[in-house]
């Protein structure tokens, strides 16, 4: 389970503490930063040894500060607080009187201090009445608390906090995530993204998915971030600009290094593997294509594991001078896509097995029509 995802999943007294105990891993998870610490294992600090819940604690006092600072920063959509009212909280929190308020805000007076302490009790009492309406709500309606175990397909997928924006285009339920993964990734779950989105919400599904190809806590160059970015669409600039715009990356001001910000939901394990069962139950089509440029007869011969999206993709890396044979690039550009045609060689027979053996079934088949056609220099494009 993702820990932004756990952040608002769990009660209140494990949300005051900062970490929750999750009985399915024996582990003290950190709200925060989604750190894990064992139950059974012994944890060093400087010269103490500490038990699992201990260290948790410790951990989230010495790494974030108290959760009361933590809460207190987050942005004033989720809390609903003015910078006045944090301001306040801070010093009734930090033990100020009244009087000594008013000097530190350099105005006003006690009598309005007093208002502004009553103003949040009245706060408090709204939040605990509309929590109980929203229980009532939900137990009328036989749905369950946010707490406690959900509909998989129906549960919002957690907005990362580090987004820059936060509005209804981030409410995309596990349903919706799947369907758009499958839809932008025809090639399967680490294959190349077949066009970037133009809809909002499916755009930031797309970097949420992106992101995950990267390593939270590595430094990566430019070039670094390139060739990953390369590997899922030919427009890698577009997506690395969106990454940082969108708040799941960040950078160095002069660009030397790229890094997944902190902060960043850690992979969510039983999504992956649904994702993975739903491409497996996908009905595609597996073979060796050819692409044919009926001027001069050269072909290029190639493999997918999914021959509907294979094609698309190319003609949008050619249309965008991205494509990595350049000999096939040079004549799209001479002849036009109106030139080219696209054959299905040979479709893999009963795709069985995981990807692997169908990758490994392809290549054979991709080699073997190679063998057979010679699509080099003058007959073809294959290097």
């Amino acid at each position: 389970m993702e820990y932004s995802e756990l952040f608002w999943k769990v009660p209140l007294k494990e949300l005051k503490q900062g970490y929750s105990y999750q009985d399915s891993t024996e582990q003290y998870i950190c709200l925060v930063c989604g750190k894990a610490f064992e139950k059974g294992i012994i944890y060093k600090d400087e010269d103490t040894m500490y038990e699992a819940e201990k260290y948790a604690s410790l951990h989230m006092t010495k790494e974030h500060g108290s959760m009361f600072d933590y809460l207190l920063g987050l942005n004033k959509k989720l809390t609903g607080l003015s910078d006045l009212q944090k301001n306040l909280l801070r010093m009734f929190y930090d033990g100020y009187s009244d009087n000594e308020i008013v000097k530190q805000l350099d105005g006003g007076s006690a009598s309005t201090i007093r208002n502004h302490r009553f103003a949040l009790r009245e706060k408090e009492k709204q939040a605990k009445l509309f929590l109980a309406i929203m229980e009532l709500l939900e137990q009328k309606n036989g749905k369950p608390r946010t707490h406690e175990k959900a509909t998989a397909k129906k549960q919002l997928v957690p907005v990362h906090r580090t987004a820059t924006i936060r509005d209804e285009r981030y409410a995309v339920t596990e349903e919706e995530y799947q369907s758009i993964v499958l839809s932008y990734f025809k090639e399967g779950l680490d294959g190349p993204l077949s066009l970037f989105p133009k809809k909002e919400k499916r755009k930031i599904v797309v970097l949420s998915h992106l992101i995950t190809r990267f390593e939270p806590g590595h430094r990566y160059s430019e070039k670094e971030v390139n060739e990953v970015l390369e590997k899922a669409f030919v427009d890698y600039v577009t997506l690395r600009r969106y990454l940082i715009e969108y708040g799941f990356m960040d950078r160095e001001e002069d660009g030397s290094a790229y890094w997944v910000k902190e902060g960043m939901p850690a992979v969510n394990i039983d999504r992956r593997k649904e994702l993975l069962q739903a491409y497996k139950e996908l009905k595609r089509e597996s073979g060796v294509y050819a692409i044919r440029n009926m001027e001069n007869d050269k072909i290029l011969v190639g493999s997918s594991v999914n021959l509907d999206a294979i094609w698309n993709r190319i003609q949008f890396e050619l249309d965008m001078k991205g494509y990595r044979n350049k000999q096939l690039q040079k004549d799209w550009k001479e002849f036009g896509k109106e030139a080219f045609a696209f054959e299905v060689l040979e479709q893999l027979k009963e795709p069985k097995g995981g990807q692997e053996e169908q990758l490994k079934r392809l290549a054979e088949l991709e080699a073997t029509w190679i063998d057979k056609l010679q699509p080099f220099e003058e007959k073809g494009y294959n290097e």
